[in-house]
């Protein structure tokens, strides 16, 4: 049911519905952490070009937070000088017990979800990436099915269709989608 309403979804509508998942992973799998400053840059992404929204989002990926050693090479080589020592403090203390930034780890996969979704997107358009940004989403269904949490209503997106720009959607403030505070 949920997976032919996703169909009708733009490209911001599945993004949308992609970080809706991921909160409902993050939160139900590891209740423990604190999920705001992941949210915070999981949110942004909607109110700006894809490419920006990218960049803001991948702080939070751990294969890229962990790619390096230390602060300084990771500020420098992953993240062109633009992420801060407290955001960094911060990102590694939170992921500290969950991963090491191994691509296999499950919590790493999901959310490299939406740079895999970004790059479905890069430089084509929604027909092309139409096929490829599903797949990501039923993926992501399946990291959920697997611990039995139940997927987010489609509901409260179904206002992003393809008929906006393209297929690709609106500009949107998107935070009060969140279930993270």
């Amino acid at each position: 049911m949920e997976k032919c309403k996703l169909e009708n979804l733009s490209l911001t509508g599945r993004l949308c519905y992609l970080f809706m998942c991921i909160e409902k992973y993050l939160t139900i799998c590891y209740p423990q952490k604190e999920w705001i400053f992941v949210a915070k840059k999981m949110w942004q992404w909607t109110n700006v070009y894809w490419n920006e929204g990218c960049d803001i989002y991948s702080v939070v990926v751990p294969e890229y937070l962990f790619e390096f050693d230390n602060y300084e090479k990771t500020n420098t080589l992953a993240f062109e000088g633009k992420l801060s020592k407290k955001d960094y403090l911060e990102l590694t203390n939170l992921f500290a017990g969950l991963t090491t930034g191994n691509p296999e780890d499950e919590i790493n996969q999901v959310l490299m979800l939406p740079i895999e979704f970004n790059n479905e997107c890069e430089c084509t358009n929604f027909d092309t990436a139409n096929n490829p940004t599903l797949k990501i989403l039923y993926k992501m269904q399946d990291f959920l099915s697997l611990h039995n949490i139940s997927f987010p209503s489609v509901s409260r997106i179904q206002n992003m269709t393809v008929n906006q720009k393209n297929g690709w959607g609106n500009f949107i403030d998107s935070k009060y989608l969140s279930i993270i505070n």
